[in-house]
């Protein structure tokens, strides 16, 4: 089977978005901080730091997909939602799809045809262990998996919410220090929170407050 990966444009992303993120989201209470408004996504989106991507077989069915926030300058993106269609998993999609995610960046078509810069890498946040034995063997899954894409944990922790997190950094085109790391991750902080009502709380902590990312 032949596969292929394609960048969504404005419209695929909110039809995306609504078909399968809010859906999944909405009523779980487990995940209802990780889900963010439609209209944080058309602002996001307005904002040109919104972009998402699917994987698709020979026969054009949506298999999986991602969706990332990058920063203005698109130096680095942040992985917002990943996710396979209920019924395509078990197979290795995601494997195919973040191989083909880097091909898609290093790729000198692509850069020729975007003309622009495209991100030397991709945060990952991954949610801090816990007693739950079923949420730290998930995370423990989704730590070796991120590894065998290429990622490794940063020194990054978060304080945005009640719970802490990891961030690990998947490389691309670069592979940059650890602070350059943290400044290029509160670039991209800095253009999802000011669609939160508590955007200043936040902003100091990232601005002002270094030591609690670190």
């Amino acid at each position: 089977m032949d596969f292929s990966l394609r960048e969504f444009d404005k419209k695929e992303m909110l039809s995306v978005y609504r078909r399968f993120v809010a859906n999944f989201f909405d009523g779980n209470e487990e995940s209802e901080d990780f889900l963010i408004s439609e209209a944080a996504v058309k602002w996001l989106l307005a904002k040109g730091v919104y972009r998402g991507y699917g994987l698709y077989d020979d026969k054009k069915h949506l298999l999986c997909f991602g969706m990332f926030i990058s920063d203005r300058a698109s130096r680095t993106l942040l992985l917002n939602y990943f996710a396979v269609l209920k019924k395509y998993r078990g197979y290795n999609y995601p494997e195919i799809f973040f191989e083909l995610l880097k091909l898609f960046f290093t790729d000198d078509i692509i850069k020729e045809e975007r003309k622009e810069r495209l991100p030397f890498g991709i945060f990952l946040e991954l949610g801090g262990a816990g007693d739950n034995k079923s949420f730290s063997e998930c995370r423990e899954k989704e730590l070796n998996f991120y590894k065998k894409m290429g990622a490794y944990m940063t020194d990054i922790i978060p304080a945005l919410s009640g719970t802490e997190y990891n961030v690990l950094f998947l490389p691309i085109n670069e592979k940059p220090s650890m602070s350059d790391l943290l400044r290029e991750i509160q670039d991209v902080y800095k253009e999802i929170l000011p669609s939160f009502k508590d955007r200043k709380k936040y902003i100091k902590r990232l601005t002002e407050e270094v030591d609690g990312l670190v």
